[in-house]
């Protein structure tokens, strides 16, 4: 029998999902009700359990905080999330979490519960038989090294320097590339992707966006890539006022920039709000000071240049926003380890041409 507990902090809705549905006649049993995520927590490390049938706003810990514990402590335990509403962004966030499904309680009634417990049953069931197909060597690999990539990729989605900051951008997307090849670790992935892209485009002020299913950690990578391109292309027309969507513009100004004489006064001037704020805002949303900022952009440009134009050292220079060639020799020196034409021979370059 599947062993069903239930949470929701609303004791009759409890009683009454209880008594409501026909549980063994497809296979359930119910081993519990409890009434917030904090007292699901505990009956799941006591007591053993297959499913929850899971409100979604709940006080002390709400529903997708609960799933998220249990993912982390059981990655095979399913769920179904209940809720009065029918909102998108806890739909996608269910799905990534594992959930088998999504019950709207308005829309349960006597006569479809019968067909709703027949769907849930069978996904249940199918993914049962998809973990009994896994390899257990491969179970076991993913536990170990795979468990400690996806931790370091949450961290760095969570902190959100990837949409502000060129360089922890490419530091995830080859971290998600690198992630081995595995059922769990693409679902536990998306999972993350999901939640934290929600958090994003709300500090954004931003349309949800739907996070499709992903077969590999190197798909997603791409994905994350294109959604980060078309935000930047889009956020100049965006006018939600929020301090996120001031530093894209601000980052955007920048970049359109490089070869111009680039301050904190001009670019705070132009995203309209004073230096000293500005510089704040900044350093929390990038990760990194202003100044640290704009050197990176200027030799990542430079760097670019390098490889795919024809152009001198000196011409480069001078388009990335260094009039003074031998302290832009020293930079790049700094930041790459070698001079720019010696960059340009070991990674191969469309042009050899020398030093003026």
């Amino acid at each position: 029998m599947i062993k069903v507990l239930i949470i929701d902090d609303d004791k009759l809705a409890r009683k009454g999902l209880v008594s409501l549905m026909d549980w063994g006649r497809f296979g359930m049993t119910i081993v519990g009700d409890v009434q917030n995520g904090k007292a699901g927590l505990f009956f799941v490390r006591q007591n053993p359990v297959d499913l929850v049938f899971v409100d979604i706003d709940m006080p002390e810990m709400n529903g997708i905080e609960f799933m998220e514990e249990c993912r982390r402590e059981n990655p095979h335990m399913q769920f179904v999330v209940l809720s009065f509403f029918e909102d998108f962004s806890y739909v996608q966030a269910t799905l990534r979490l594992g959930g088998l499904d999504y019950i709207s309680k308005t829309s349960m009634e006597l006569d479809n519960c019968d067909s709703i417990l027949g769907r849930i049953a069978q996904k249940y069931q199918e993914e049962v038989r998809k973990r009994e197909e896994e390899k257990p060597q491969e179970r076991q690999d993913q536990g170990q090294e795979g468990d400690a990539e996806l931790e370091s990729i949450r961290r760095s989605l969570r902190s959100q320097f990837w949409m502000f900051n060129d360089v922890a951008f490419e530091e995830l997307r080859g971290r998600m590339r690198r992630l081995e090849r595995h059922p769990s670790n693409v679902r536990r992935l998306e999972m993350y992707l999901a939640r934290y892209i929600g958090e994003l485009e709300k500090m954004l002020e931003a349309p949800e966006t739907m996070v499709p299913l992903f077969s590999s950690g190197e798909e997603m990578a791409e994905w994350l890539s294109d959604y980060r391109r078309r935000v930047y292309e889009n956020v100049e027309s965006w006018m939600s006022g929020s301090d996120a969507e001031r530093i894209l513009k601000a980052i955007v100004f920048m970049k359109r920039n490089l070869a111009e004489d680039i301050s904190t006064n001009l670019v705070a001037e132009h995203i309209g709000c004073s230096r000293s704020y500005f510089c704040i805002i900044f350093k929390r949303l990038s990760g990194v000071s202003f100044g640290y900022f704009l050197q990176q952009i200027r030799m990542g440009h430079a760097r670019e240049l390098m490889l795919h134009t024809t152009g001198t050292v000196t011409e480069i220079s001078f388009r990335s926003g260094y009039n003074d060639i031998y302290y832009f020799n020293r930079v790049f020196r700094k930041v790459t380890g070698c001079s720019p034409m010696e960059y340009r021979r070991r990674c191969g370059g469309d042009s050899q041409r020398g030093l003026k």
